[in-house]
């Protein structure tokens, strides 16, 4: 502990850590377990524009709308590989969250944590959708990605 005090201590001083208490450094370093979905629909990125993709869009915004905070910090989990947003929130991600469609028709959706993007699906209705996403974000990727 002495050495990672250390450590520490040489990228921040001492006098620099001891203006904030556990939770305010906690922040700083994890950033935040708050989601706001209007901060998450203004900043993110869409990758493809088709009609059936736009209706997929509206399941996913109706469908995030619905989550507890659990379920949102799962989703994150599963595109982003951390549970929590930078300080700032979704603007501050880096890259920006990104939706994109998959080429597969009712497979589960898919991430790629490495770029920040979730990957849909078409599916026959919002029922189905919801389902496949929920199993996504919390079973990760077992299952070959087949409903």
């Amino acid at each position: 502990v002495e050495a990672f005090l250390r450590g520490l201590n040489d990228l921040i001083p001492d006098n620099l850590l001891s203006i904030f208490d556990e939770n305010e450094l906690e922040l700083l370093m994890c950033g935040t377990g708050e989601y706001s979905v209007s901060d998450f629909r203004a900043h993110h990125i869409v990758n493809g524009t088709s009609g059936e993709f736009r209706r997929v869009l509206d399941w996913f915004w109706a469908a995030v709308s619905n989550f507890t905070r659990e379920e949102m910090a799962r989703l994150l989990q599963f595109t982003t590989g951390s549970s929590q947003l930078p300080p700032g929130g979704f603007k501050e991600l880096s890259p920006r969250f990104q939706l994109t469609p998959a080429p597969t028709f009712g497979n589960l959706p898919t991430a790629h944590t490495c770029f920040n993007q979730l990957c849909l699906p078409d599916y026959d209705n919002y029922e189905q959708f919801e389902k496949a996403l929920l199993i996504a974000i919390n079973e990760g990727t077992e299952g070959f990605g087949l409903i």
